[in-house]
């Protein structure tokens, strides 16, 4: 198995706890008012929202792919940390065994913070995932990222 890994990093003005609970706890809900057409919808599939929740992902029109099933790996509320992996779906592109997420919310002095994200990509035997495919699903979280961002002050 192959390991690829990417470490994205971004401020904002909007508190770290706030950041936390919409991006990582309440995200199935208010990413479709923040940011149209990125899902369809979220069900899910085992568990109750929590460590070992596994959850199918219907990706919205603005997305070239249909499908990734996630299950969250570590919530850490008060360490404002969240790691998910996606297991399965089209999203995977056939030879990428999984993704795992972990993402940081670092409370800044000026009331925003600085999240972190490092994404390690789990590959079939020795495959390679493209640059571009990387650079497409950091391109995807910035603007989430931005969109939540934007949301959230705007409301």
């Amino acid at each position: 198995m192959g390991v690829q890994k990417s470490e994205v990093e971004v401020t904002s003005t909007v508190a770290a706890g706030k950041l936390y609970q919409v991006l990582c706890l309440d995200i199935d809900t208010l990413l479709p008012q923040a940011l149209p057409g990125a899902i369809k919808s979220s069900e899910i599939l085992q568990g109750d929202g929590g460590v070992g929740t596994i959850k199918l992902v219907h990706l919205g029109d603005a997305s070239p792919y249909n499908t990734m099933k996630q299950k969250i790996d570590a919530i850490d509320k008060e360490a404002l940390t969240y790691s998910y992996s996606v297991i399965d779906g089209d999203i995977l592109l056939g030879f990428i065994d999984s993704i795992n997420n972990h993402v940081v919310f670092v409370p800044k002095a000026d009331g925003g913070c600085t999240v972190k994200n490092t994404i390690i990509f789990n590959t079939k035997g020795d495959a390679v995932v493209p640059e571009e495919s990387i650079k497409y699903a950091t391109e995807t979280n910035n603007a989430i990222f931005k969109a939540v961002e934007a949301y959230l002050t705007a409301n």
